[in-house]
């Protein structure tokens, strides 16, 4: 859609592209959140996948082995 203004000396024209380029910004939230839902996925199954190690001695109890 076009449209002019008139007046005296100023010329300007406006381009409407509102509801040509909705499905653009749709498409484009669309993978915005399809990537963020898949990174999640993939930071919950990393998380999940990593088993608790049980801590071991710190110090042996003969401190002939310690040295």
């Amino acid at each position: 859609m076009w449209s002019f203004m008139a007046q005296p000396s100023v010329a300007t024209a406006v381009l409407d592209f509102t509801n040509d380029l909705s499905w653009l910004g749709i498409g484009l939230v669309g993978l915005l959140a399809l990537a963020a839902g898949s990174i999640a996925l993939m930071a919950i199954h990393h998380h999940l996948s990593q088993s608790a190690k049980p801590a071991g001695e710190v110090m042996p109890a003969d401190y002939r082995e310690a040295a």
